[in-house]
């Protein structure tokens, strides 16, 4: 293994982190590449799926299904309850992709044991408290991203799997992709999107290059740029957050960030994709950005 990789794999293997793939590509070239399993299988991307959602909404928007001011409960007036909060009036999808759509609490997240209790997941969330103003307060949220993925089912009437398998995964080059459901048959969204290594870093190079891959610009540019760029003027995250994107350290590059170490890090100003998957509850983020990112 050369110098790129090796000291960062010699820290995993010290402190016996379980990682499953690495992939760093520079200027659209696979730079370095490591892998545990005998082959390039697909293994849940977790939240990094958001950032999947994020890239549907840049689509919608293009198409002229979604605005980003619209108001997310003129869509769905049948779940609303009897005595909603004030605040759930005003919450847009811009709030949504942000996190900061004023629930109380963060509501069930993949593997809590109420998402298994629960069948309708929409109204679940309507029936929630709403005690902050939209715009107002971060709070990280699987159910900001699965409202966002059910209104584009709304507009295009189809579930999101089926409305990104042309527009988003078959440019890239992810063929018969794989996502969960929600009982109701809804794509989970949040999570649950199943791809392998390569699949992740030709997403991370779709964003590189402004939400072109290939000859095809599969997200608008405006977009990508604005998703991808801290949209928040609050304390935290600390490094900032965009549309279901987070901001890196240095407050410039970006990541898809996934439960137990799954990465698409996308460099600007390197030219540079970092994809990583791994089955590990510790930190990685910091020792592949100290140890891989710095090098790049």
């Amino acid at each position: 293994m050369s110098g790129l990789l090796k000291e960062f794999l010699n820290y995993a293997d010290q402190e016996r982190l379980v990682i499953n793939y690495i992939q760093v590509r520079k200027q659209g070239e696979i730079l370095e590449e490591y892998q545990r399993l005998q082959s390039k299988t697909r293994l849940n991307t977790w939240s990094a799926s958001k950032s999947f959602v994020s890239a549907a909404a840049g689509i919608a928007i293009g198409e002229g299904l979604l605005d980003l001011q619209e108001k997310v409960y003129l869509s769905f007036e049948e779940y609303l309850p009897e005595h909603p909060d004030e605040n759930l009036f005003h919450i847009t999808v811009r709030d949504m992709l942000t996190m900061t759509s004023g629930l109380e609490s963060p509501l069930f997240f993949a593997d809590d044991a109420q998402r298994y209790a629960t069948e309708d997941w929409i109204e679940f969330f309507f029936q929630q408290k709403f005690l902050y103003k939209p715009g107002s307060r971060f709070l990280y949220s699987n159910f900001n991203t699965y409202m966002v993925s059910c209104l584009i089912e709304k507009r295009a009437g189809q579930n999101l799997l089926e409305y990104l398998r042309n527009r988003l995964f078959k440019p890239l080059g992810i063929l018969s992709p794989d996502w969960t459901f929600c009982p109701k048959g809804h794509v989970h969204a949040a999570n649950g999107l199943y791809l392998t290594i390569d699949e992740m870093a030709n997403f991370g190079e779709m964003l590189l290059n402004g939400g072109k891959y290939g000859n095809k610009q599969v997200v608008p540019a405006d977009y990508v740029k604005e998703a991808t760029t801290n949209r928040l003027d609050l304390s935290e995250p600390e490094n900032g957050y965009g549309y279901q994107f987070w901001i890196n350290p240095d407050h410039i590059s970006y990541r898809a960030d996934g439960k137990f170490g799954q990465y698409v890090i996308v460099l600007p100003q390197k030219e540079a994709v970092v994809a990583v998957q791994s089955l590990e509850s510790r930190d990685v983020f910091s020792a592949v950005w100290e140890q891989i990112v710095s090098k790049l």
